[in-house]
């Protein structure tokens, strides 16, 4: 399937997720991620006849911002052309909430841990997605500010990793908030996976993952079936601490605090810097 035929109906996936955005309550949809999805990959090749997968969040407008406003603009339109858009006050405050507070508040909550992140390496289609689905999960009244922003973020840091706690005087030491962040989903089940810079070597290795024999897998203890979400986390690596000494943690590992009812890890966190170093090594060989 080519590139351009991928990003076919640019429209209609504006009017999906407005629809979401209007008069959802938050509960995740299948449907608008892909959509979000398919509007961040046509923000990212800059030109909507040669759409691009793996483009360059880094070239042009930001894709949130250009989605922003090809959603603001639809909405106007989706006001005069159709009755069920004619009420639109939950989109437009929704809209406000999400990129003109919650992003910017979620970049500065996390100033001194992802300070050596661009917003266009954080903020691609499934990450804008889990924002909106964070706001609207808080609820009217949407003049509220303080208390949805506030709430978005604590719903959408959800992953500390591994960390030992200590025990002092037989008080058990939490990571403090700001430990807690939003790794940056590749892959959700039933989605697909996230276009941008990662897309083709993570598409590639789930296509590998899925063609590899059950007894490799059972060795390795990874089930396929059971990967919800494939992340990547957006944090600094640091080589010299204590916590990043275990065997093979660089490589990624199990989010300990997603686990089902059964007893099985369903999201799986890559570190940063060694996916970025497979797919360096990658494109050196194509070009090589």
């Amino acid at each position: 399937m080519s590139s351009v035929t991928r990003f076919q109906g640019k429209d209609e996936d504006l009017v999906q997720v407005l629809g979401y955005i209007n008069f959802s309550s938050g509960k995740p949809d299948v449907r608008t991620l892909q959509a979000l999805n398919r509007l961040y990959g046509w923000a990212i090749a800059g030109n909507a006849n040669a759409a691009n997968a793996t483009g360059s969040p880094y070239v042009g407008m930001p894709a949130w911002v250009s989605i922003q406003h090809w959603l603001q603009d639809r909405l106007v339109l989706l006001a005069k052309e159709q009755t069920a858009f004619q009420e639109n006050a939950q989109a437009s405050q929704v809209f406000e909430l999400v990129w003109s507070k919650l992003l910017p508040a979620y970049l500065d909550f996390h100033s001194d841990l992802l300070f050596h992140q661009e917003p266009e390496a954080l903020l691609n289609g499934f990450f804008l997605g889990k924002a909106i689905e964070s706001v609207l999960t808080q609820g009217p009244p949407w003049t509220e500010t303080d208390r949805i922003v506030a709430d978005s973020i604590r719903q959408l840091n959800d992953y500390v990793g591994y960390r030992p706690v200590a025990v002092l005087e037989g008080r058990r030491l939490e990571p403090y908030p700001h430990e807690w962040s939003r790794p940056i989903p590749l892959y959700i089940e039933g989605v697909g996976v996230a276009f941008g810079p990662y897309y083709e070597i993570i598409s590639q290795t789930l296509e590998i993952l899925r063609n590899t024999s059950n007894e490799i897998l059972q060795s390795a203890y990874f089930d396929l079936a059971n990967l919800e979400e494939l992340a990547v986390d957006a944090r600094a690596y640091d080589f010299d601490h204590p916590v990043n000494k275990r065997p093979n943690y660089h490589f990624g590992q199990w989010d300990p605090h997603r686990i089902d009812m059964s007893g099985n890890y369903r999201r799986f966190v890559i570190q940063q810097v060694t996916i970025d170093a497979l797919l360096a090594r990658v494109r050196d060989e194509k070009d090589g």
